[in-house]
C-alpha cells in the first residue's frame, strides 16, 4: 500500500555503523530539531552552505532555509495552507513544492527567497513529489491525474507542456533524474509489493533494482557519478539508509536504525562529500548531516 511520505520514524548512524559502512558515512550530526515537530526533506545547497527543508513548527508544513550549522532558519511559505515536498533547482535560485493553497495538491515554483510564487499544474487529480532535473528544464513529479494511481509525469518549465513517464496501475512516485539525465531512478508499489525501479529514458524500459518485493523501500536518489542509488528500505525491520549499484550488485547498509527509529529521505550532495537524511523518533523528526566518502 502506499506509504506516508511525510511521518516517518527516523536514527543516529555514527555510533551504529559495522566497519565496512564506516568508511562511506562518517561524522554524522544532528543539525535541526524541533522537539515535538518534523522538520522533513533536506535539500543541501550546490555551495554546501544552507540547506532547504518543511517543517511543521508553525501547525501548517511550511519551508525553511537554514545554513548548514543550523543557525538562521527564513520561512519562505506562511499563511493557512500546507506547502510541502520542496527541491532546490540546480541554481537554487527557485524552489519547487507542493501547496493545497487552491484546495487541491498542486506543484508551485517560488524564488529562494520566498517571492514570486507561481502555481504550474492545474488538474483535479493529486500532484505531488516535484524533483528538478539536473539541468533545471524540466521537474519530475507523481500524479493521480488519469489513471487514479500515481504516476511519474515531466513539466517542461520553458513551455509548461506536461508528459506522461508511466502509465500503470500501480503507485510509482519519488522519481529522479540520474545525473546524466540517461535514467529514472523511482519507488514502485502495490499489495504486494514495494520496489526500486530502474528506467531507461530513450528505450522506456524499466527494471527492478531492488527486487524484495516482501520489503518496504523508499526515497531512492543517484549518487553524483551514477554508479550507486542511495535509499532506505525495511530490509532488516527498521528503516535504514542503504546504497546499490545500478547494475543490482553490491548492495550496502550504511546505517542501522534503532528500534522504534527510522533513517529516511537521504539526498546526497553533487558538489560536496556530504549527506543528508532524517531521523525520527518518537513525534519528531531531525535533520542530520554526514560526510560521504565513496
Amino acid at each position: 500500500m502506499l506509504k506516508n511520505h511525510l511521518s516517518f520514524p527516523i536514527g543516529v548512524c555514527l555510533l551504529l555503523l559495522p566497519m565496512h559502512a564506516i568508511a562511506q558515512l562518517s561524522d554524522c550530526h544532528l543539525i535541526h530539531r524541533v522537539p515535538h515537530k518534523e522538520c522533513a526533506y533536506p535539500r543541501l545547497s550546490a555551495d554546501s552552505k544552507s540547506v532547504l527543508y518543511q517543517s511543521n513548527e508553525a501547525g501548517n508544513w511550511h519551508l525553511y532555509v537554514m545554513e548548514r550549522t543550523g543557525k538562521k532558519h527564513n520561512a519562505i511559505t506562511n499563511g493557512s495552507s500546507n506547502n510541502n515536498f520542496p527541491d532546490w533547482s540546480p541554481d537554487n535560485k527557485k524552489v519547487a513544492f507542493v501547496s493545497d493553497r487552491d484546495g487541491n495538491e498542486e506543484i508551485y515554483l517560488i524564488n529562494s527567497d520566498g517571492s514570486g510564487i507561481k502555481r504550474l499544474t492545474f488538474d483535479e487529480g493529486r500532484d505531488i513529489h516535484p524533483y528538478f532535473s539536473p539541468d533545471g528544464k524540466y521537474i519530475l513529479f507523481n500524479s493521480t491525474r488519469g489513471n487514479g494511481s500515481l504516476d511519474i509525469f515531466r513539466y517542461d518549465l520553458t513551455t509548461a507542456k506536461v508528459d506522461r513517464v508511466t502509465n500503470t496501475p500501480d503507485h510509482e512516485t519519488c522519481a529522479r533524474y540520474s545525473n546524466d539525465m540517461r535514467s529514472i531512478v523511482f519507488l514502485r508499489n502495490n499489495d504486494e509489493s514495494d520496489d526500486i525501479y530502474l528506467m531507461n529514458v530513450n528505450a522506456g524500459v524499466t527494471r527492478n533494482l531492488t527486487n524484495t518485493p516482501s520489503r518496504t523501500d523508499g526515497w531512492p536518489m543517484f549518487s553524483p557519478d551514477d554508479r550507486w542509488v542511495y535509499f532506505s528500505s525495511m530490509d532488516k525491520g527498521t528503516y535504514s539508509m542503504y546504497r546499490i549499484k545500478v547494475d543490482g550488485s553490491s548492495r550496502q547498509q550504511l546505517s542501522y536504525a534503532e528500534e522504534g527509529e527510522e533513517h529516511a529521505r537521504v539526498f546526497i550532495a553533487r558538489q560536496a562529500n556530504a549527506l543528508l537524511y532524517n531521523r525520527r523518533k518518537g513525534l519528531e523528526i531531525e535533520i542530520f548531516i554526514c560526510s560521504l566518502e565513496s
